[in-house]
């Protein structure tokens, strides 16, 4: 009896152990099931995830309006309402290359007659000779004074901008420092305004038409501080090079403390260009100029304008890192490097332009200047165009002129009436044919 007693436990237990056994054998192979399933179905998730993420930057990217060349006006401002830097950047959507041109911020400049009459529209105590970096005070609106900054920078160096973007002192800090570089450039003299007098010009006695007065060009020379990417944003630049996901974060982190009349969506749109950029290549300037003898800064527009038309035209990307130490050539292009390949010629494709007659025309006022868009809305119905509704662009100021329309071939007939517009098909407001939103550019057209 005792040994059956035995026997039985024995029975038990050998049981007992090889269920336990089995539900450790089962759990192992339920955890390690789990384990690879949520591996592969994880992965899986991070892929869709990525592709997700791919599609959206792909949608922005299209859908964004971007210039190829784009010219940004950088202001920085301190907590007194001062302008205390002022920067042009110039980004090159074709050869990846960024410049930066900086003009110095103690600067009169006298504003053209015809705008300094509409200024004065606003503000009758603007002065006519301007001192830039005491610009805001003239103005109640932020807004306002950047835009109408931008018009008047856009006169004193001959060259169109895109928009603007504002910095505070904090961040234009961590971003930059400043060296001190040597400047030459030509600058263009008639006969009349050399030092030596020259006789008066006689009259040809066969045609009797008098001679223009003749041009001479001289070098000329000047030092001043220009700002250039400082250590700090290189290396952040640099961590982030060849990365859109990283690079449009850094973009959105910047729009929360900088202001702009670019959106932040088309900032987005420079994302393949950015991507492919070179922190370490990225050339720095300084405005042709030269400081008079109470230390204030004048540009030399025609020089400017000469340089900067040189410096939007240059096909070439840069190929080195820029030597600081030397005297810098307002002369922007670069000697091709002997790796170059040619470019080749882009067959552009033609189409038929359509006229915008008979169509619904919207007009917005993207400037923030009164009566603009009535304006327009009575310049084009007096050539024919059916303008059917005006009103206001509540996002950002825009400096130039918009025009958006349903199909290729459309609008093409109304940029002739605007100052150098865009024109772009893409989604217009239903019930109209074509979208206009006017910037500030045609405010003085």
């Amino acid at each position: 009896m005792k040994n059956d007693k035995k026997h039985i436990l024995k029975f038990f237990g050998i049981n007992l152990l090889k269920s336990l056994l089995s539900i450790c054998v089962l759990l192992l192979v339920g955890f390690v099931s789990y384990k690879i399933s949520y591996y592969f179905l994880s992965k899986d998730a991070v892929q869709q995830q990525k592709k997700a993420e791919q599609d959206t930057l792909e949608e922005i990217k299209q859908e964004a309006q971007v210039d190829e060349i784009s010219k940004n006006l950088i202001y920085v401002c301190d907590e007194n309402n001062k302008i205390t830097h002022m920067m042009v950047e110039i980004c090159n959507t074709k050869t990846y290359n960024m410049d930066y041109i900086t003009i110095p911020t103690k600067n009169d400049y006298t504003i053209p007659t015809t705008m300094y009459r509409k200024l004065c529209t606003i503000n009758d105590e603007i002065p006519q000779i301007i001192r830039l970096n005491k610009m805001k005070q003239y103005f109640e609106n932020e807004d306002d004074a950047y835009g109408y900054g931008l018009l008047i920078v856009q006169k004193m160096i001959g060259t169109e901008l895109s928009y603007y973007t504002v910095l505070d002192t904090e961040t234009y800090e961590s971003f930059c420092q400043e060296v001190k570089v040597k400047v030459s450039y030509k600058k263009t003299e008639t006969a009349e305004e050399t030092a030596s007098p020259s006789p008066e010009p006689t009259a040809d006695p066969e045609t009797g038409a008098t001679p223009k007065p003749v041009k001479t060009s001289k070098n000329a020379k000047t030092k001043m501080n220009i700002s250039i990417a400082s250590t700090e944003f290189t290396t952040q630049l640099n961590d982030i090079k060849g990365d859109q996901n990283k690079i449009k974060d850094f973009i959105e982190e910047l729009y929360d403390r900088v202001n702009s009349n670019l959106t932040v969506y088309n900032k987005w749109g420079y994302l393949d260009c950015y991507e492919k950029m070179d922190v370490n290549l990225f050339h720095y300037w300084g405005i042709p100029g030269a400081y008079n003898g109470d230390k204030v800064f004048e540009v030399d527009t025609k020089a400017a304008k000469s340089f900067l038309k040189e410096l939007i035209g240059n096909e070439t990307t840069y190929t080195e890192a820029q030597d600081l130490t030397t005297t810098q050539k307002a002369v922007a292009s670069p000697s091709p490097s002997p790796t170059a390949e040619p470019k080749q010629k882009k067959t552009k494709k033609t189409t038929k332009a359509v006229s915008s007659k008979g169509l619904q025309i919207l007009i917005l006022n993207g400037s923030r200047i009164n009566g603009l868009a009535g304006k327009m809305q009575e310049k084009l119905q007096k050539k024919g165009y059916t303008i059917a509704e005006i009103g206001d662009y509540t996002k950002e100021t825009l400096t130039k002129t918009k025009i958006i329309v349903k199909k290729e071939g459309q609008g093409e007939d109304l940029a002739k009436y605007f100052k150098n517009p865009t024109v772009t098909v893409g989604m217009v407001e239903e019930g109209y044919d074509i979208e206009i939103i006017v910037g500030t550019a045609d405010a003085n057209k």
